[in-house]
This record gives C-alpha cells, sequence and structure tokens, in this order.
C-alpha cells in the first residue's frame, strides 16, 4: 500500500505532499486543480512514462528545471526525476541506470479516460497495452521485445538498400533472428489474453448481462510467420519494409457477437474497458503475488447514476484505489482529498 506520494514541479504542483492513511482516496475537486497530475504521477513512477503524452517533458512546471515523483509504500521508496537530460531512477535512495530494473516493482492499474481507445483506437493502442503490462511483469518479455524491434530496424534498414536480383543471405539470417523472437511474443501475447479473457468476462458480469470475449488477432502464427519470412522476400523489398509479423498484432473485443468498436455507445464502452482494468488487476496479482494499486481517473463519467452505484459497490476491496473526480462522494471508510487551484485540503 502507497504511505506517501511527494511531488515537486510536476505539472501544476509546485509542492505536493499527501500522507495515506485508508485503503480508499478519493480526490475531488474543481477543473485545473491537478487531480489528473496526482494519478499521472503515481503511473508515471510505477511505468517510467505517462498515459497523456509521449513527451515527458510535458510533466515538468513551466519555468522549472526538473520534475520529481517520490513514492513510499510498505516496503520501499520509488523516486523519478525528468529532466531535459532524461530520466532518472531511485529504489530506496540506489540508482537504478537501467529502467528495466525498475520498472515492475511498484505495480499500478489505471483507468484514464484515453483508455476508451482499447476499443476505438489503432492496433498500435493495443499492442502497446499487451507489450506494457507484459514486460512489467516478465523481464524475459521485455529481451524479447527490444531484441525484436532491434532486429525489425536492421531488415527494413536492408530492405531499403537491397534489390530484388541481390542474394538474400543477409536478409535471410535477420528473417531467422526475427521469427526467434517473434514465435515468442506471439505465444506469450496469446497466453496473456487467454488468461485476461476468463477474469475479463468475470468481471464485466458485474454491471451487465451481455456477453463480451476478447479475440486475439495475431497477423500470423508460428508456421505462416517461418514461411512468409522464407518465401516473400521480394514482397518486403519492393514496400521496403517488413510487412507482416507479430509488430502488426491486434485483438479486439467482442460484445454480442460483434465487434464492439462499432456495436456499443460511450456507456457501454467505458464499462467495458473498466471491466478489463479490473481483470488485469487480478492478473497482475496472480502472476506476482503482490498487491497491485487501482488508479480510476474520472471513472464515473458518462456512467448513469444506477451504473455509478454498482461499480462504487463492486470496486476490490483488497485493493488499495486512488480515485478522482470533480464530485465527492458519500461513502464510508474513505481518504477525502479536496484539491483547489490554490492549495489542497486534506478530509480523514
Amino acid at each position: 500500500m502507497i504511505q506517501n506520494i511527494l511531488l515537486k514541479n510536476f505539472r501544476n504542483h509546485e509542492t505536493f505532499n499527501l500522507k495515506i492513511v485508508k485503503p480508499f482516496v478519493y480526490l475531488f475537486g474543481e477543473n485545473g486543480s491537478g487531480k489528473t497530475s496526482v494519478l499521472e504521477a503515481i503511473y508515471f513512477c510505477s511505468t517510467t512514462k505517462s498515459h497523456r503524452t509521449s513527451d515527458e517533458k510535458e510533466i515538468i512546471k513551466t519555468d522549472q528545471m526538473f520534475a520529481q515523483v517520490v513514492i513510499k509504500d510498505d516496503d520501499q521508496t520509488y523516486e523519478i526525476v525528468v529532466s531535459k537530460f532524461g530520466k532518472r531512477t531511485k529504489i530506496n535512495q540506489i540508482e537504478k541506470r537501467k529502467l528495466s530494473e525498475f520498472v515492475g516493482h511498484l505495480n499500478v492499474v489505471m483507468f484514464a479516460p484515453n483508455d476508451l481507445e482499447l476499443i476505438q483506437g489503432a492496433p498500435s493502442v493495443r499492442r502497446q497495452f499487451m507489450d506494457l503490462e507484459l514486460l512489467q511483469i516478465d523481464k524475459t518479455y521485455l529481451n524479447c521485445l527490444n531484441t525484436y524491434k532491434k532486429v525489425l530496424k536492421q531488415r527494413n534498414s536492408l530492405l531499403k538498400k537491397v534489390e530484388i536480383k541481390d542474394d538474400y543471405t543477409f536478409l535471410n539470417i535477420l528473417g531467422d533472428q526475427l521469427y526467434e523472437q517473434g514465435v515468442i511474443l506471439i505465444a506469450q501475447r496469446k497466453r496473456f489474453l487467454e488468461e485476461l479473457n476468463t477474469l475479463f468476462k468475470f468481471n464485466y458480469k458485474k454491471f451487465s448481462e451481455n456477453d463480451v470475449e476478447i479475440i486475439y488477432k495475431p497477423d500470423q502464427n508460428e508456421t505462416s510467420f517461418k514461411k512468409y519470412l522464407q518465401k516473400q522476400q521480394k514482397q518486403d523489398i519492393l514496400y521496403q519494409s517488413t510487412l507482416a509479423g507479430p509488430h502488426r498484432d491486434d485483438f479486439y473485443i467482442r460484445f454480442n457477437a460483434f465487434d464492439s468498436k462499432t456495436y456499443t455507445s460511450q456507456g457501454e464502452t467505458r464499462l467495458i474497458v473498466i471491466a478489463l482494468k479490473l481483470a488485469l488487476l487480478e492478473w497482475i496479482e496472480s502472476r506476482t503475488n503482490h498487491k497491485v494499486v487501482l488508479l480510476l481517473d474520472d471513472v464515473l463519467s458518462e456512467l448513469d447514476q444506477q451504473k455509478q452505484d454498482i461499480f462504487l459497490k463492486t470496486l476490490p476491496k483488497q485493493h488499495q484505489i486512488i480515485m478522482n473526480s470533480v464530485m465527492p462522494i458519500n461513502m464510508e471508510h474513505i481518504q477525502m482529498i479536496e484539491l483547489t487551484k490554490e492549495r489542497t485540503h486534506v478530509k480523514l
């Protein structure tokens, strides 16, 4: 359980220091008061990535040189600092020179409004979802993914130089290396989605009687990927790119036998993603044997009052939850934190 959160020069927070005394923390206040930034900071300290921007310098408060997040849980203290020179990370004051040594210790699952892109967005969004969750849990997946991307870059570079009449020896060597890593990614993603699917269906039934299912859409299976790399070199040379492989994988959510991207409303889409994130929380805990922090950013928006009540009543009691919204809620055993643009009020 997170015990303390310290932010310096993070977004609009010059200094924000919050001692957490209850498992359920609820941040509320007017727009622009920095509620989402607190959740973003926790996610950033867990994954070294922001869920709101790909340009990490944006999280640094205007006219400041750096942004810092320090989080203390029951066992350890995590620190991440970002500046124009890059990122530095520490665990218990010991610097971790590789981000892979830092990621995976503080496990969080976050729901944010842009997560609706898991249903509505491009395949790259869903690939990033699979990769981010797997690499936090399994360092071998991280190594495999990095190697795959490196070989893919080398192969695509070669495809821009080689001609159809040339010898394919080096191209085939890179193809064999790509296949070796690619089939591992395919197998790991397949297993991940199968395990997640069981938990997802269970969690979704708490909100609705509709039928849902995660469908993995690998671009290639083990056999077809091998055949492609051995037989389709000419096509790749013409397009100067590797046109097949796990870098083109996808998945979708089937909703009552249809693709949810086309057949669900905004409210239904939100419920599907919420159930997916609750399933992910259970999956991470099953793989790590550690409790996971659940971050909920504006989760009640676009849910009717009945669905809001069901959601709040079915939130997992065994996990720490940090949630935000514009308005306060009337629930017992919650640490209520009111944020304003001028100051922070703590209500215990």
